[in-house]
């Protein structure tokens, strides 16, 4: 999975200022989104855990990524959310990346900023949020991922692949969003596609 660089910044796959283990039933702040439409809410402690990326816009980040694109997200004590993007390389060895994410809409919790870029001991958030959940299974079984522009795009899943069903889901709301299916590349995944094509 991935998420797109801003400057130092990449936007990839990823998650969060505070984020709460629940919804609170209160409005979501306010935050620019560009055309996107974030989905309602999202759990963050049930939408931690390992996800593959079935599907992506290609991106300069992961060109050195042959198969299994996984990104893990974990919450961490001060409510933001570590971020690990790794893949698998033509030569057999792992590349990895290490982030943090934070809400720029809690509590909803649905647009968030990734960052890659960590100076003093911090964590330097650039530009609004660039990972913005825009489909979300009800079971969090799979997950769609915008960037305001469109120039990043991810389909994620638990498993290395996607029912039909399931794909049929993602793909509505990717169109919904504006996204140009044919933009989109499936990824290989040990158990699941074995070839990179076309997601339209």
């Amino acid at each position: 999975m991935g998420v797109r660089r801003r400057g130092a910044v990449v936007a990839a796959a990823a998650a969060v200022t505070v984020l709460a283990t629940a919804v609170p039933a209160q409005a979501a702040t306010a935050v620019d989104t560009g055309s996107l439409t974030p989905v309602p809410a999202v759990d963050v402690q049930r939408y931690a855990g390992d996800w593959y990326q079935v599907a992506a816009i290609p991106a300069i980040f992961e060109i050195q990524c042959f198969k299994n694109v996984k990104a893990r997200y974990d919450v961490q004590p001060d409510g933001t959310v570590g971020v690990r993007n790794s893949c698998r390389t033509i030569i057999g060895t792992t590349s990895s990346v290490t982030g943090r994410a934070r809400s720029e809409n809690p509590p909803a919790n649905s647009a968030l900023t990734v960052s890659f870029l960590k100076l003093g001991g911090e964590w330097r958030y650039f530009g609004g949020p660039n990972y913005i959940v825009i489909g979300l299974d009800p079971e969090y079984r799979w997950a769609v991922v915008g960037d305001p522009d469109r120039s990043s795009g991810f389909v994620l899943s638990r498993e290395p692949s996607l029912t039909a069903g399931q794909t049929a889901e993602t793909k509505a709301a990717l169109t919904a969003n504006g996204y140009d299916l044919c933009d989109f590349r499936t990824t290989r995944q040990d158990g699941g596609t074995t070839r990179a094509g076309s997601f339209c």
